[in-house]
């Protein structure tokens, strides 16, 4: 019974507020498009090209923009309308969504088109994420702030569960181009319900020097080990583990010899354990201390992103793609709301941006080196190695920040 009214606590909670209510709701549609449109769009490049060099390309443009712009974004979240930026970034990825749906349901798309949209859909992800996160704190406050992210994290994952399952319907039944119209208008409500939220924004006076604001928020993280030891294994999980996203395709083809179909289904396998880890997150784990969870789950995911890409069994794999979801959510949802409680409210966007940029943003030199080297050993060996260096790296980390984080 415990388990269910802790469930329950985590979920009605941030609820009760009527602005968070309606937001969560529309993004948890918007969410489910974004993992429709991510599911199709690897399939797709991957079926024009063949080439795990170019999943790793995929990646690298796709979270570019975050290494670009997460940090003034960060900025931009303390100084200026988070609602007139969440709009923008809304406009943006719907427009690169539909102009993805017209190319490939006219049969005109190249691998390029493919390319170049996802950057432009990583313009809006990293103007949206520093913001959004600190639209959320302005909506629930501090007191509801944890169950709030954990609800948006279920949120998220519950999409990362449903959406590729609904991408090989729309693949089956209508066409892969739909997966991207789908997605575009997913938008939409999102963009409506920040039109229609009105809420104190409590931001300071824009300042004259973007740099001065940037470099303000880096001395105030350098000088905070705990927000440090977090964001240093985030940036090291960012580079050497999450590529196995990108390679999933390839490593569905080249070692588990499976298509669509197989692809679609361990992507929401992945999604799967992800929402587990959401809702242990939201429940038994906010018992627990947030720094030992974290570094706990970081310890075991390079042994099990090794062993998927080193066992041929279908099931299996599946299995293991769900245990990787579980603790991938562990350490990103859970290092979120550390530094968040860690940091006070005037830095709050700007600390969010480097979380952003620490996961997005160094995304894409994880991405291009996984795909230059699963081009000349295969994306199986190139896990395998990722996993093993990585794996060192989180060991020496966790040494040295265990009792700290």
């Amino acid at each position: 019974m415990a388990f269910w009214l802790e469930l329950a606590q985590g979920l009605i909670l941030p609820l009760r507020r009527r602005h968070f209510r309606y937001f969560i709701l529309a993004q948890g549609l918007s969410l489910l498009g974004r993992w429709v449109h991510t599911t199709a769009q690897r399939w797709l490049l991957y079926d024009l090209t063949g080439s795990s060099a170019y999943l790793g390309l995929l990646g690298a443009l796709g979270s570019f923009p975050v290494l670009l712009l997460a940090l003034p974004a960060g900025v931009i979240a303390d100084h200026f309308s988070k609602k007139k930026v969440l709009f923008a970034a809304q406009l943006i990825a719907a427009f690169s969504a539909f102009c993805l749906f017209l190319l490939t349901f006219f049969g005109v798309v190249r691998p390029w088109h493919v390319l170049l949209l996802a950057f432009a859909l990583g313009v809006g992800v990293a103007l949206e994420f520093p913001v959004r996160n600190a639209f959320i704190y302005d909506m629930v406050g501090k007191d509801d702030l944890v169950s709030a992210l954990s609800l948006h994290s279920l949120a998220f994952n519950l999409s990362r569960f449903l959406g590729p399952a609904l991408a090989g319907w729309f693949m089956a039944v209508s066409g892969l181009a739909y997966c991207f119209l789908f997605n575009a208008a997913s938008y939409f409500p999102v963009a409506t319900a920040v039109l229609f939220i009105s809420l104190p924004e409590n931001r300071k006076p824009s300042r004259s020097n973007l740099f001065l604001a940037l470099k303000e928020g880096l001395a105030y993280v350098a000088h905070r080990r705990a927000i440090k030891g977090i964001l240093l294994l985030v940036a090291l999980i960012s580079v050497g583990l999450f590529p196995y996203a990108v390679l999933l395709p390839a490593l569905t083809r080249e070692l588990y010899h499976g298509g669509a179909r197989e692809f679609s289904i361990f992507m929401t396998a992945n999604g799967l354990g992800a929402l587990m880890g959401a809702l242990f997150a939201g429940t038994l784990g906010r018992g627990l201390p947030l720094p030992k969870v974290i570094f706990s789950s970081a310890l075991l995911l390079p042994g099990a992103i090794y062993l998927l890409a080193s066992w041929v069994n279908f099931f299996l794999g599946a299995g293991l793609l769900s245990l990787v979801g579980f603790l991938m959510v562990n350490i990103i949802m859970n290092g979120n709301a550390r530094v968040q409680t860690l940091c006070e409210d005037e830095m709050r966007g700007r600390v969010l941006g480097l979380f952003s940029w620490c996961f997005f943003g160094l995304f894409p030199a994880g991405s291009l080196l996984a795909g230059a080297v699963a081009e000349k050993v295969g994306a199986a060996e190139a896990l395998k190695i990722l996993a093993l260096i990585s794996g060192g790296l989180i060991l020496l980390l966790t040494w040295r920040f265990w009792d700290e984080a």
